[in-house]
């Protein structure tokens, strides 16, 4: 026992030690039981579990303020009693996955038997290797024409869509004007703020106040939506002529 410490101070005074050093150290000692390297290989497996949740939560927390309002440009006819409009599954996913990818988020599906049909599982899954799931029931979604194929496309489909929403809190907007406006700026405009917030060099207090002003979800120049552009545009040229 005593040679054992004696061998882990050693392994301690050298700087930087961590876990997974003392690992390497132990497995080649026969001083060291098995039993010793189990746990301290436990320790280290709870140490990273707990580091890559932390990084999945902070990554999470800033992806969450960067999601937009989605518009609602699917129509689902529904006989007699009108039509429903709602945010189709691609829109939600052109709107999110960029998004995710710059976070280190990716999403994907699975489904597993049920005791009624089946439940369709979302996976989301950070670079740090965390993960969380989500799941809901997926039922065939029938309508006018559609053969059980299509039915069960349309389902599964429908499944994606709003696990999609529900992970990220996404709200879903009407498809008229309020749709349009909760559509984020192209790419040009986009580089366009930058350009402008690069000619500017605010600094950081006064950037926060201009997300402020500007309205969520506005939080970077791609969140922007479009019918907030015009009058970021307006106020950003301003600043600059007035500088100049």
């Amino acid at each position: 026992m005593g040679n054992e410490l004696t061998h882990a101070g050693e392994v301690a005074r050298q700087e930087p030690v961590t876990t997974l050093q003392l690992i390497r150290e132990f497995a080649v000692d026969s001083r060291v039981d098995a039993d010793k390297l189990g746990k301290l290989m436990e320790l280290q497996e709870r140490a990273e579990a707990r580091d890559a949740e932390k990084q999945f939560n902070a990554a999470f927390a800033a992806a969450m303020l960067e999601m937009p309002r989605v518009a609602k440009r699917g129509k689902k006819d529904m006989g007699g009693k009108g039509t429903i409009m709602y945010a189709t599954y691609d829109d939600v996913d052109a709107a999110v996955r960029p998004i995710e990818t710059r976070h280190g988020f990716a999403r994907s599906f699975a489904t597993r038997s049920a005791d009624k049909g089946y439940v369709m599982v979302l996976r989301l899954t950070h670079s740090a290797g965390h993960s969380i799931t989500s799941e809901r029931p997926c039922r065939p979604d029938p309508g006018p024409g559609r053969n059980e194929i299509q039915a069960e496309g349309s389902g599964e489909s429908y499944s994606r869509r709003y696990l999609t929403l529900a992970v990220w809190n996404i709200v879903t907007v009407g498809a008229d004007d309020d749709a349009n406006s909760a559509d984020p700026i192209t790419e040009e405009q986009a580089l366009d703020v930058r350009q402008w917030l690069d000619v500017l060099a605010l600094e950081p207090p006064k950037i926060a106040k201009l997300w402020a002003w500007i309205g969520p979800p506005a939080t970077s120049p791609e969140t922007i939506q479009k019918g907030q552009f015009d009058k970021v545009a307006k106020y950003l040229k301003g600043l600059i002529r007035g500088a100049k």
